[in-house]
């Protein structure tokens, strides 16, 4: 192994750690925010699932495929082993839904809190507050981490 492969294998690692922070984080933020009564509490919640999706998940998702794949060829592993095939295509599930379902939904959520907030209360705001698809989804993306890391870990 050389230097640089073992530097970028960090960054890989500390990538993957990103990710797993705002993943792990949002469930306690998401935990509370379904316990709140008060609509400024659930709408604080929804504006800081959306923080740790932008600044954790989504980068660290982006940045730890990219390593993650390149690790892959530089290191001699062969992309039809089977610990690979199967930890790519958990990526890809995890970077498809993470882009295209959970961010949007957030999104929606957080837009919301803030009008409900500010006493604007949009049509359909209350609705898209209380929308259970991207918890789900970054439930499923919890586990979907846990099993790269047991992949990456054990290279089966």
């Amino acid at each position: 192994m050389t230097a640089s492969y073992a530097w970028i294998k960090l960054v890989h690692v500390l990538a993957a750690l990103w990710v797993a922070a705002g993943i792990f984080g949002s469930t306690v933020v998401r935990a509370q925010g379904k316990r709140a009564t008060a609509l400024p509490e659930r709408a604080m919640a929804a504006r800081l699932l959306w923080r740790l999706h932008v600044v954790y998940s989504v980068p660290g998702v982006l940045l730890a495929g990219l390593v993650g794949f390149y690790l892959v060829s530089a290191g001699g592993f062969r992309f039809n082993e089977l610990w690979v095939m199967l930890a790519s295509m958990l990526y890809l599930l995890l970077f498809l839904s993470t882009l295209f379902l959970v961010t949007p939904g957030l999104l929606r959520q957080k837009n919301a809190a803030v009008s409900l907030s500010t006493g604007g209360g949009a049509p359909g705001a209350e609705a898209a507050l209380g929308a259970k698809l991207p918890g789900i989804l970054s439930d499923v993306n919890a586990l979907l981490v846990v099993v790269l890391v047991l992949l990456m870990v054990t290279k089966p």
